[in-house]
């Protein structure tokens, strides 16, 4: 139980995104640093990432992982959702295929296949770890 704990903690799934490598044809690198370089500029997937672990992390400290309320899930799930987007957008966006490397080799598609594996995880962890429990004091609520 403590596996599955640490496996869909919020924390780890969000580095697990901020830690993608990406392989471009003359220069590579973690995909947090891509963040920040096309963060100023606008560009969708950053705006989407930052969306994202916002969402997450907002969830992780308001709700402290209580699954408590219904909010905590919907949260959580719609920034898994921006995180998997904008890794999307970042590699449709990229016409001229200058980060199609990533795709060649085996560390990057490693790290991809490990975010993918932890936001599975996180996502039925969200789905089935709220379903049954009560809100607080017998309310309906949604903070």
């Amino acid at each position: 139980m403590k596996a599955i704990k640490i496996l869909t903690h919020p924390v780890l799934l969000i580095g697990s995104f901020l830690f993608v490598l990406i392989s471009g044809e003359h220069f590579g690198g973690f995909y947090i640093l891509y963040l920040l370089l096309a963060l100023p500029h606008g560009g969708v997937h950053a705006m989407l990432a930052l969306a994202g672990v916002l969402l997450i992390l907002f969830s992780y400290i308001k709700f402290k992982r209580s699954k408590k309320y219904l909010i905590e899930p919907v949260l959580n799930i719609i920034g898994a959702a921006c995180l998997s987007l904008s890794l999307f957008f970042f590699f449709y966006n990229d016409r001229q295929g200058y980060n199609a490397g990533t795709f060649d080799q085996l560390v990057p598609q490693v790290t991809f296949v490990l975010f993918g594996l932890l936001t599975i995880g996180f996502v039925i962890d969200n789905l089935t770890g709220s379903a049954g429990k009560k809100p607080a004091n017998d309310k309906l609520s949604i903070l």
